[in-house]
């Protein structure tokens, strides 16, 4: 290169930098709606203005679909934006609507420092109008991470049991009896990711079904702003910090705009505490899904219904941010809800008692002494409910921690909550329709760490609730309540054979085995216990059967507490994972759940990549009016309008063709 050119070159690169720096030093406004808004008529979310790098903002005009909504607009008010020095400002309207369908757009310019600024959005508006339509009930299913193993895991051993005349329900590859969800006569795919990350959690993947809109990690049906520097990506997340973490723009889900526009009956049932990411969604509107003190007080008097309460039903854990000894302002909102006519249960028995006319809360566990927590968001604890597995009081396997229930000793099943929730529901309120989401929520929180026999005995507890909403849609005189299945994410349990592991190993606290392995990341160590051939856990070195040189070498089986044994005669009979035979269980008809030991189990063997959640796409599977719209490849937040369409929409035509795709003039599923 020449001089000259040399020169020129240095000469160009240093008039882009300046005038780069130039802009960035120069006023900037934009429209805090993400750049694919979609809305429900009437549906409710804030708009937002941020104006970067100006002393003085004036002139504003808004349109929205050519309509000016500039008086929507508070009057710009000073911010700080991205925490740095510049001055800026923020314009909100804040629950504002778009009431006409189809492409909607909303533009703005303003006036900052002489200069004219202007952004603006493509909103797409969905019809929404049950004028002259039947009313109907909605029951949302999801199964906390709980992508295609873990339906296939639960299928396996619960209907893999043996009878008395020793014949399995589960033979040459066939099954007399499917779960309740494989019933279900439409099913597609959702795709889970979030607006910053491919593996999302459960407060992004809530908002985009329950509010139709894709998130960030950890948002509960708000979009990003300017100020979540001061939070977001520094982990300050304190009482200090909290306005910041509540001024994010809010977009209304559909529990709180079916009952502000057409009084539909609400309801929460978890498994979690109930201010847990899942049922949050439901009901509450933060940056960040661990304020649960917040979540709580918007239970109870939720911002998009005037202050009234969120839900006509909660079931659930997690009474400590309901309490006046868990709150930093001493609120007991449990007793605040009886002061409205709500009931109050803490136990199965009295849950049980409970007839329908009144609305409900009920919180089966908690902290023996709540606190609030030491950042001023929270309480000391988040106690969600016992899982499946130990509520049934079967023995936990060696490498688990052994079930502590304490006091809550009385926790109502999945099924049970679910059956008392659409009773209430659907009988307390004379016509009003209502919306039901209900989650199994430690199939997630038991996977974490691995924990095989909890996260499948959890999907099957959740398959078990879905009977129960079949069972009673079933016999409603007309067909009026739509039944969705789905995850909000998936996690990496996969399945990798069955295993005869003895239950004197299985169960063995007594004797392990330390594998260490290190590599330039460091040195790792693993404590294997003999239920490791039922249970690869994540941090262990699996050896398969397809050993190479380049990544594989030694024994061809995993590292065990106890030597595996093998029968050529007999391969079924193998102590450790194999491709051959199937699994056997045994029914407690006393709790109609399968056991997972005594004499003759051969157990499902998984195993687990990770211990955190995967970008898998998830199954959905759907039964009622308007199920067939849930068929296909979809995004997450197509569950939303999709749920919205069959309420608003003429679905006669898909749910005729439904029905004769389940008539026998067509195959079926074996186990259908």
């Amino acid at each position: 290169m020449s001089t000259k050119n040399s020169i020129r070159l240095l000469l160009t690169l240093a008039f882009a930098q300046t005038l780069s720096l130039a802009q960035a030093n120069s006023p900037q406004a934009k429209f805090l709606l993400p750049e694919r808004l979609r809305l429900l008529q009437g549906q409710l979310v804030d708009m937002v203005i941020e104006v970067r790098n100006a002393n003085a903002v004036s002139n504003l005009k808004v349109l929205a679909g050519g309509v000016d909504i500039t008086n929507k607009f508070a009057a710009p008010q000073k911010a700080e934006l991205d925490c740095d020095a510049s001055s800026d400002f923020v314009l909100r309207a804040n629950l504002q609507s778009l009431d006409t369908a189809g492409e909607v757009e909303v533009s703005f310019s303003l006036t900052a420092d002489g200069t004219t600024l202007s952004d603006k959005r493509v909103v797409t508006v969905r019809p929404f109008s049950m004028a002259g339509r039947q009313r109907r009930n909605i029951v949302l299913f999801i199964g906390d991470a709980m992508g295609t193993a873990y339906r296939d895991a639960a299928r396996l051993v619960s209907r893999s049991i043996l009878g008395a005349d020793g014949k399995s329900s589960f033979r040459e590859g066939f099954f007399d009896n499917l779960l309740e969800m494989d019933k279900m006569p439409i099913s597609g795919f959702v795709m889970t990711y979030g607006t910053d990350s491919i593996v999302p959690d459960s407060a992004n993947t809530g908002t985009a079904w329950a509010a139709g809109n894709k998130s960030f990690l950890n948002a509960v049906n708000t979009f990003e702003d300017g100020t979540d520097c001061r939070w977001r990506f520094n982990g300050i997340t304190t009482a200090a910090t909290l306005p910041f973490i509540l001024d994010n723009p809010r977009v209304e889900n559909l529990w709180q705009y079916l009952k502000r526009r057409f009084n539909y009956r609400t309801g929460i049932v978890t498994t979690a505490a109930v201010t847990d990411a899942t049922p949050a969604v439901e009901g509450a509107y933060s940056g960040f899904r661990q304020t649960r003190l917040e979540i709580a007080r918007q239970f109870r008097e939720n911002p998009m219904l005037n202050g009234a309460p969120a839900f006509d039903v909660i079931l659930g854990g997690g009474t400590d941010p309901f309490t006046a000894a868990g709150r930093p302002d001493r609120r007991n909102l449990i007793g605040e809800l009886q002061s409205l006519g709500y009931r109050y249960v803490t136990t199965a028995t009295e849950l049980k008692a409970i007839q329908y006319g009144q609305p409900l809360i009920g919180l089966f566990k908690g902290s023996p002494t709540p606190a609030p927590g030491s950042n001023g968001i929270t309480t000391a604890a988040d106690v969600n409910m016992d899982v499946a597995y130990d509520k049934l009081k079967l023995p936990r396997p060696a490498s688990e921690p052994a079930a502590n229930l304490g006091t809550f000793t009385d926790q109502p099943m999945l099924e049970q909550m679910t059956d008392k929730a659409i009773e209430v529901l659907s009988t307390s309120f004379s016509q009003s329709p209502f919306i039901l989401m209900v989650e199994a929520a430690s199939i997630d929180k038991q996977s974490h760490p691995n924990h095989a026999g909890g996260t499948i005995w959890d999907t099957i507890e959740m398959d078990k609730a879905i009977g129960v909403a079949r069972a009673w849609a079933a016999k409603r005189t007309q067909k009026d309540t739509l039944l969705v299945v789905t995850a909000d994410h998936d996690q990496s349990m996969h399945l990798i054979g069955v295993s005869n592991t003895p239950d004197d190993e299985y169960l063995n606290r007594n004797k392990s085995t330390q594998v260490t392995y290190t590599t330039p990341a460091g040195t790792s160590d693993f404590t294997v216990f003999g239920d490791a051939y039922s249970n690869a856990r994540a941090g262990l070195p699996f050896n398969n059967a397809s050993a190479d040189a380049r990544n594989n070498g030694g024994a061809r089986a995993m590292p065990g507490s106890f030597a595996p044994v093998t029968s050529a005669a007999n391969p079924a009979s193998s102590t450790y994972s194999t491709y051959f035979g199937s699994p056997v269980y045994r029914l407690d008809d006393a709790t109609g759940y399968p056991v997972n030991t005594g004499a003759g189990i051969r157990r499902l063997a998984v195993g687990f990549r990770t211990g955190d959640h995967t970008a898998s796409s998830v199954p959905v599977t759907a039964e009622g009016p308007g199920a067939f719209l849930f068929t296909g490849y979809m995004d997450q937040t197509d569950i939303f309008f999709k749920m919205a369409a069959a309420l608003s929409s003429d679905t006669s035509d898909g749910d005729k063709l439904v029905d004769l795709l389940r008539s026998t003039q067509f195959p079926q599923s074996v186990g259908k």
